[in-house]
């Protein structure tokens, strides 16, 4: 009796489903696939000239890897994710500071809790199991600081700065100064509704980078804006 190769269109839709149920079922583990998610809050306290004022918000976070049979090397094997809204505060009218999103999201918090995520996959394995089991507040170390952002005219996305998280007043003026800034592991819901009513605009930058280049390009007169667009502020459609 002769046996069949499966059709190579077949093996694809087999592995989509795999992946796919890795994130319907997590913890699946008897076909080597892991991921945990998880919802991680962060809170900006920032010292104004009136007073101390805060500004946090919920993402869901998820991290996980494919079987070791997959292939691509172990980075192509990782599964990084995230969704839901940057923190920010208004540390004075209309002028507002953000932690924008980015893919180190997850590895933010593994650090924080758990310690630096090393190459073995039996202590990343122990190390998310425990992780995702938390429910804790700590002050990000500042290694792991996110990017902090303002903008001179909020209706305006390219005129985005980097905001030095040690020196406040560079951007603010006189008074202002970064208190500190939390993370927590919490059963808290994913923020979802509020960035949108101060930055309303991001819906029109899905697509294109916050200069309004449709693409990221070292020929962008605003190199800072070019790098960015809606998604590091909101993944939220609505």
């Amino acid at each position: 009796m002769s046996i069949t190769a499966r059709p190579r269109h077949r093996r694809k839709t087999a592995a989509a489903l795999l992946l796919a149920m890795a994130f319907l079922l997590p913890g699946c583990r008897l076909i080597g696939l892991y991921n945990w998610s998880w919802n991680q809050e962060l809170e900006l306290t920032v010292i104004t000239p009136d007073g101390e004022i805060s500004g946090s918000s919920v993402i869901r976070a998820s991290y996980g890897f494919r079987p070791e049979w997959w292939g691509w090397g172990d980075r192509g094997r990782s599964i990084i994710a995230h969704s839901g809204e940057a923190a920010f505060v208004e540390v004075a009218s209309g002028r507002y500071l953000f932690a924008i999103m980015s893919e180190n999201d997850p590895a933010m918090a593994y650090e924080t809790f758990i310690g630096p995520i090393t190459t073995s996959r039996e202590e990343r394995i122990e190390g998310f199991d425990r992780l995702y089991r938390l429910r804790e507040t700590r002050a990000l170390p500042r290694e792991l600081y996110p990017t902090l952002v303002t903008f001179r005219d909020i209706n305006d996305p390219a005129s985005v700065e980097k905001v030095d998280p040690d020196n406040l007043e560079a951007t603010f003026g006189p008074g202002y100064r970064l208190a500190s800034i939390e993370i927590a592991i919490t059963s808290n819901p994913k923020s979802s509704g509020r960035i949108i009513r101060v930055i309303p605009w991001t819906k029109e930058y899905q697509s294109k980078q916050l200069d309004g280049n449709r693409y990221e390009t070292i020929k962008s007169n605003n190199r800072f804006a070019n790098s960015l667009a809606s998604g590091f502020f909101t993944t939220e459609s609505e």
